[in-house]
């Protein structure tokens, strides 16, 4: 194995608490959001009527007030206070840089979270099962440690779900080993009908058939959707109902994550460089399509490759997002002007090849990360190699001079 390096990586488990435990902890989190949205309608009041500018430290210093006023407060551990106003700012700043919108209240259905610095224990009892100690409460949380933590732990973070499950994710520092360099390179083209058409540098195209979790499952989420709209708010038939929701979309939720994990580990294990388009994603949002493609989560499986190509020495190649890959022609450089969404495939007029369009985008994909590798060029980047060129038979043909013959 090559060196590794020091990451922050984390581990999630699901906690099995009982129901003086659920209720422990459902406090925690309660008083964590007690506190986020008293620090936030203070804030908003003071900076209407006074002009009073948010500074983080000032308003932390309101916690033991808080807790004099507001005894429950006390109940909770410190550190999780501090964290929501921590939290907080974080928001502001997210909002003062333009990364998002102005901060909102948090929501009692939507669950929610505290941290905890080092100050707890987790302690392994068997095969499968587990302890955590935390402070303020007198028995221990059974844990499923369906694997190992390895490295030193920084931190903890329990959330509860809108669903009501409570999970654990221990942060920690440890040596990521970088995996043995592979001699093959990938190129992937996601859509909709495929999650993603992969092409590799030996030849081999394979496409990868999109789950839909979230399409498969739409008419029973409906069904319950409609049987909770009848319900009275507030009531314990309501409560009841919008748990029965929420236990459908988490299920969604973790399905999907499972499949980017694995796929994206997959693609990493078996590829020393995969090139991607830079896709703006956002912006497809709009459209007809757009459950299908948030159903598709694109954006979440480009992060997963990145971190991970990151993390164990891959080499990530975005290329430009006006890049022609399903116009033009992988043999001879042809440029189909007229291709619409709706052609799957096509057939050159300059060289007779007929296309499939997906494969056909990978294949190009390919050429312009082996164009961007010969260059000399490595790492996870977003140069553009040959998205610039022009013209009808030569546009991508630098490319294609830099690549392998042997997928044609």
């Amino acid at each position: 194995m090559r060196a590794g390096k020091q990451a922050n990586y984390s581990y999630k488990f699901k906690l099995y608490p009982t129901k003086e435990q659920k209720q422990f902890l459902k406090r925690a989190v309660g008083s964590v959001r007690f506190v986020y949205n008293y620090m936030l309608a203070r804030a908003k009041e003071e900076y209407q009527k006074e002009g009073k500018k948010w500074n983080v430290y000032e308003y932390k210093k309101l916690l033991p007030l808080l807790k004099e006023e507001y005894p429950f407060l006390k109940e909770s551990p410190s550190q999780s206070l501090q964290e929501a106003v921590f939290n907080l700012d974080k928001a502001f700043k997210n909002f003062f840089a333009g990364r998002s919108d102005f901060p909102a209240f948090k929501k009692k259905e939507h669950g929610g979270s505290f941290y905890l610095p080092p100050g707890f224990k987790i302690e392994r009892i068997n095969q499968k099962w587990g302890l955590l100690w935390l402070p303020k409460l007198k028995e221990p949380i059974k844990v499923r440690l369906h694997r190992d933590i390895e490295g030193d732990i920084a931190a903890i973070n329990v959330r509860l779900t809108p669903a009501g499950s409570f999970y654990l994710t221990v942060r920690v520092y440890k040596e990521i080993q970088k995996l043995k360099p592979v001699d093959r390179i990938c190129a992937i083209d996601v859509g909709l009908k495929h999650f993603a058409t992969i092409c590799y540098s030996d030849g081999y195209s394979e496409k990868v058939e999109n789950p839909k979790y979230l399409v498969k499952t739409e008419k029973r989420v409906a069904k319950e959707q409609r049987k909770l709209s009848r319900k009275q708010k507030g009531s314990k038939n309501y409560e009841k109902q919008r748990l029965k929701v929420a236990k459908l979309h988490e299920k969604v939720k973790n399905q999907r994550e499972d499949f980017l994990h694995k796929l994206s580990r997959r693609i990493v294990s078996e590829n020393q460089a995969i090139v991607l388009e830079d896709l703006n994603v956002k912006s497809l949002f709009s459209g007809n399509l757009s459950r299908h493609i948030q159903d598709s989560s694109w954006r979440k499986f480009f992060e997963y490759l990145s971190y991970k190509a990151l993390w164990y020495g891959r080499d990530l190649i975005f290329a430009d997002r006006f890049y022609p890959s399903s116009k033009t022609c992988h043999v001879c450089g042809y440029k189909n002007q007229e291709l619409k969404l709706s052609d799957r495939e096509w057939v050159c007029p300059v060289c007779g090849t007929r296309h499939d369009r997906d494969i056909n985008a990978g294949k190009n994909l390919l050429l312009y990360g082996f164009a961007h590798l010969t260059s000399g060029r490595v790492g996870p980047t977003r140069a553009y190699a040959c998205g610039g060129a022009k013209g009808s038979v030569e546009a991508g043909s630098s490319c294609r001079e830099a690549g392998s013959s042997s997928f044609q």
